[in-house]
């Protein structure tokens, strides 16, 4: 057997395997010998049938059945040693071919990964930009404390601080209802309305009377109107984001006192003692979610300066091999019109695969744990509960029998490893701003 392959520049490319009668003959004859000690055929005692009969019946099927496995293995062994990194998988070249012929080849069209360096070192400058807290961010949070846990009473009229309750209609641009369009019962504070306008005739609001809204440009720019009504992935992906509330509740909230209380509920019993350590938490909370922030607007920067990496895809082979996928595969133009974000994906799980075997950035199962264990706590902590370690692992190892979770779990995991691995491989140029500019900043970087 003869096995070897052609590449063109963009690493589409044949590989071939010539077979001869001489590699697989013996088994061919040795599979026909043990069909005869088996064969009960009329006429015949077991075992004792002409092989010529047995030749005739079986031999065409065995013969086929051998050079398929000469194929699998000797394609295996030829993409091991060869260290060939294939994508998608061979596709067979389809051919008329005699099996029965003292020699033949099969080919299989391959498309092979490109060779390609990655762009880290620690000339390179890339910007990591730095969210400082002020007193009037831990100032509005601490009063989103005390309203949380203050005392809710229903009004007649609205005021700045109140929470409007009711229905929410999907409409189009001009207010018209949608027939079969989405509808959420839900609450949203004045607060979190920016825009002017919408705002004073919020004010002025009365039970039953409707508002229109958008929910792109009537809110502050860190309210997630979807996430706070409710709505799954396939809700948000098919709205055009206009909306017409209904008012059924005016909710009036009295700010909870701020005292050993307040500070048992938010945090857990005895963990707070004066208001100047609550604060000290609040910042150190607000603080960690500003870092999270940072470190993955810092991750999209490096894939954007690594995704700049030149590296000859198999275009013309991926294409094909999409193309012949699934039930249902999808049509070259199909294929055509997404292939930018097919092509994207395909570039960073191919840089994303190097990082781990050039740096060893691997996820095992002790790491696994530890971080579910850490996660579980800081949830529970969120709900003012503290966890030991024993009580936290067992619910982590809960979490982690759910395979959809493991995994969620895990790229997480490999992702912060990775950025730890990105802080010590780049300069990092630090760029000091206010979360509202970091906003500002992402805002303009979807464009």
């Amino acid at each position: 057997m003869n096995v070897f392959h052609n590449l063109d520049r963009q690493n589409n490319g044949v590989l071939t395997i010539e077979i001869e009668q001489q590699d697989f003959a013996g088994k061919v004859e040795k599979a026909l010998l043990d069909y005869r000690k088996r064969a009960n055929i009329p006429g015949f005692r077991i075992g004792m049938a002409p092989m010529g009969m047995i030749k005739k019946q079986y031999e065409g099927p065995v013969r086929t059945d051998e050079v398929n496995k000469i194929l699998q293995d000797g394609l295996f062994k030829y993409l091991e040693s060869e260290k060939l990194e294939i994508l998608g998988q061979p596709l067979p070249i389809a051919n008329t071919v005699d099996f029965s012929d003292p020699k033949f080849q099969v080919q299989f069209e391959i498309g092979v990964a490109p060779k390609f360096d990655l762009a880290i070192s620690e000339k390179v400058k890339l910007p990591y930009h730095k969210i400082k807290i002020d007193n009037a961010t831990i100032d509005e949070e601490m009063l989103n404390l005390r309203n949380r846990y203050g005392k809710m009473t229903e009004v007649n009229e609205v005021g700045q601080e109140d929470i409007l309750f009711g229905d929410f209609v999907e409409t189009d641009k001009r207010g018209n209802h949608l027939e079969n369009g989405i509808k959420k019962e839900g609450k949203i504070g004045i607060k979190s309305i920016s825009d002017k306008r919408t705002r004073k005739s919020a004010l002025s609001l009365k039970i039953g009377e409707t508002i229109a809204l958008s929910a792109s440009k009537s809110f502050v720019d860190d309210f997630d109107f979807f996430q706070v009504l409710g709505f799954d992935e396939d809700e948000k992906g098919s709205t055009l984001g206009f909306f017409e509330l209904r008012l059924k509740t005016i909710y009036h909230v009295e700010p909870a006192l701020v005292g050993k209380d307040l500070f048992d509920k938010v945090f857990g019993e005895g963990s707070i003692n004066s208001e100047e350590e609550f604060r000290d938490k609040i910042k150190e909370d607000i603080q960690g979610l500003y870092d999270r922030d940072s470190d993955i607007h810092f991750f999209n920067t490096v894939t954007e300066h690594l995704m700049k990496i030149k590296m000859n895809l198999p275009v013309d082979f991926m294409k094909k091999w999409i193309s012949k996928q699934g039930e249902n595969p999808p049509s070259i133009s199909e294929i055509n019109e997404q292939w930018e974000q097919t092509e994207k994906a395909m570039r960073w799980q191919l840089i994303e695969s190097k990082l781990q075997r050039d740096h060893n950035i691997q996820v095992n199962k002790e790491d696994l744990l530890s971080y579910a264990v850490k996660m579980v706590k800081t949830r529970m902590s969120q709900y003012g509960q503290m966890m030991d370690d024993k009580e936290a692992e067992k619910m982590a190892l809960g979490v982690l029998e759910n395979r959809e979770q493991a995994e969620q779990l895990s790229d997480q995991l490999l992702q912060d490893k990775m950025l730890e691995f990105f802080k010590g491989s780049f300069s990092l140029k630090m760029v000091d701003t206010s979360y509202a500019n970091f906003l500002k900043l992402l805002k303009k970087a979807k464009k």
